[in-house]
């Protein structure tokens, strides 16, 4: 028996698959009495009596959690579902190309290691740092900057830069970062700074728009990234992003993702060739739109955008798990031996 604890299902969709193979969704089960009594009085004193005696049974069932379960029983039976666990832990299957294999709407079960990312914890873990450490400075028990043991000039490097706030910054997930220097100890006085954890969250949100996002990293050498990204609002994502990450940790762990494939990245485009004013002076929507999407792939293909890299591909989930409770003593033994 197979237990999952659930990090996030996508219900709506799922339950638009199981109506379209199913002919509906059974949600409930009811049944219903009903007792018709009818009496009248007929011609010359004759009277009618009737009752009627009749059993409505709706079929329904709740499904609430086993709506997922039935809907991979259901797409493993059509044969629609395919487990590509054993293909994308192949260094072979990277090597040779994926995108054949692995078409964009192919509905898949895949098994890997993944980590999970939102830039909200990482805002809150460096916020929260930095004032605890200006806390301690505050309490005298961090040393002030004057105590710092002095570094001679040549030894500094550059002088950095002076810091240049964001439009909307202090509003921001990184605003309640407080500015200057964070001290660790002797002779690092340098090295780190608010400003530094502010531009660290910066990029991260950036790169990350908030939400949760799990990339998964298959071991084989060579192989993609796989991108995930979790819708908020959907069943079981109801967690805050501390308390999320105070569960699962920030390091990578198995998960296993039912989904369609999304998308494999596009290869750079030639911006060159992004003509889309007309004429008259005026602008070629179609064209624009073009270059749009042309600007997103290449910056998407340098990182800085949350679409796959190449040679990952993305993946549309309807449901995020992992196993639990493997079983342990003479029953699992006994499971084993009878397993092939």
């Amino acid at each position: 028996m197979i237990l999952r604890e659930y990090l996030y299902v996508d219900t709506t969709k799922v339950r638009g698959i199981v109506a379209q193979l199913d002919a509906g969704v059974v949600e409930s089960s009811t049944t219903t009495s009903s007792k018709d009594k009818k009496s009248t009085a007929g011609f010359k004193g004759f009277v009618e009596h009737s009752q009627n005696w009749t059993d409505n049974e709706t079929a329904t069932k709740a499904m609430a959690d086993a709506l997922f379960p039935q809907l991979e029983e259901a797409l493993e039976a059509e044969g629609l579902l395919e487990d590509v666990s054993d293909f994308i832990s192949s260094e072979e299957s990277w090597a040779d190309g994926i995108e054949d294999t692995l078409p964009a709407g192919k509905i898949v079960r895949l098994t890997s290691p993944g980590f999970l990312i939102d830039a909200r914890f990482i805002a809150d873990i460096l916020s929260g740092f930095a004032v605890a450490n200006r806390g301690l400075v505050n309490m005298g028990i961090l040393g002030q900057e004057d105590e710092r043991p002095k570094v001679p000039p040549k030894a500094r490097g550059p002088k950095p830069k002076a810091y240049r706030e964001l439009p909307g910054e202090a509003d921001s997930l990184e605003g309640r970062i407080p500015l200057g220097k964070i001290f660790l100890g002797p002779g690092e006085a340098d090295q780190i700074s608010g400003e530094l954890f502010r531009g660290i969250a910066q990029v991260t949100r950036g790169m990350f728009a908030p939400g949760l996002h799990l990339s998964l990293t298959p071991e084989p050498e060579g192989a993609g990234a796989i991108s995930v990204r979790l819708q908020e609002g959907r069943q079981y994502l109801d967690m805050d992003p501390d308390i999320l990450f105070a569960h699962y940790g920030v390091g990578a762990q198995e998960w296993t993702i039912v989904g369609t494939i999304g998308h494999h990245p596009l290869p750079n485009p030639d911006m060159d060739e992004s003509d889309f004013i007309s004429e008259d002076g005026g602008v070629r929507r179609s064209d624009f739109g073009r270059y749009v999407t042309k600007l997103g792939t290449m910056l998407a293909n340098l990182g800085f955008v949350d679409l796959p890299q190449a040679p990952g591909f993305s993946i549309i989930p309807w449901a995020v798990y992992r196993t639990i409770g493997t079983p342990s003593g003479p029953q699992a033994d006994g499971d084993a031996a009878a397993s092939p």
